[in-house]
């Protein structure tokens, strides 16, 4: 297993290289696409221009979906919280009952026959997540700096870039909506992808059946553990966001490195335990 999980760490890092030479070469970035050790991306206006018109569409939906993602945000939190904290007792008390807890690398930690599907709901898992950002910041009038489309070492996606000062500057509840949209829609495509699983998984063609599963695994996890209050995760601002108001900056820093502690220790007993499993 350890061998199979090096030859994927290989492979993924020589393709890599490869691309961040050719992008060097042929000075790509002067044609929007910047090359980088662990992402790249494209920059185009485009982007920003569906963003604004996705916003202005239905502004009154966007700000209830955006309520809706703060009300559900601690929920996540505490959820993951329980999963991880009862899976941590199991390591020491009942080891044979933990879950492995790993981080998703593609090559590594996920099986080469699941990278097609990984990917492209991986892809679309992410996009989503930062469009709902995007949208959020401008029904929220928080102007957009930039957006993007991504290609990173682990996925693809998409990135906003929010004018930092305007963020800041929002009301709190501004500010949280904007961190929450994420998380929530997430949610919602998890939760979606979920149920047809449930009802109708059994007579599925492989190759939806496949995808679903890879989208519901993804986007419910993603969604939770973004909710975590590590920095630098939506959790984390959304804490950042409270503390500061209440003017209790101890709290984050508490709040974060209780966390850090709780995931670094599911991570270091599940490598000791089990190592790299495949997906």
């Amino acid at each position: 297993m350890w061998n199979e999980s090096l030859i994927g760490l290989v492979i993924l890092a020589s393709c890599w290289a490869l691309l961040y030479l050719a992008s060097r070469l042929l000075n790509l970035e002067g044609r929007r696409l910047e090359v980088h050790p662990l992402y790249a991306l494209y920059r185009s206006t485009r982007f920003n221009s569906l963003i604004e018109r996705l916003a202005e569409a239905a502004p009154g939906l966007w700000r209830v979906v955006g309520n809706m993602g703060v009300a559900t945000s601690p929920g996540m939190t505490l959820y993951i919280s329980y999963l991880l904290l009862m899976n941590l007792q199991r390591f020491f008390y009942a080891p044979e009952r933990a879950s492995p807890v790993v981080p998703i690398i593609p090559g590594v930690t996920v099986r080469f026959a699941s990278l097609p599907w990984f990917f492209l709901s991986a892809g679309l898992i992410i996009l989503i997540h930062e469009l709902s950002h995007g949208v959020q910041c401008v029904v929220e009038g928080i102007p957009l700096k930039s957006s993007a489309l991504v290609f990173a070492v682990l996925t693809f996606g998409g990135a906003v870039e929010p004018d930092e000062e305007a963020l800041e500057s929002a009301d709190s509840l501004s500010q949280m909506r904007v961190y929450a949209a994420g998380s929530f829609s997430n949610l919602v495509v998890g939760l979606s992808a979920l149920l047809p699983l449930l009802l109708y998984g059994r007579g599925m063609p492989p190759p939806l059946l496949y995808l679903l599963h890879w989208t519901y695994f993804l986007s419910l996890n993603i969604a939770m553990v973004n909710m975590l209050p590590i920095r630098p995760l939506d959790g984390w601002r959304m804490l950042k966001v409270i503390a500061d108001a209440k003017g209790l900056p101890l709290l984050e820093k508490v709040a974060t490195g209780s966390f850090l502690l709780l995931v670094a220790l599911n991570l270091g007993l599940s490598l000791l335990n089990f190592g790299l499993i495949p997906l």
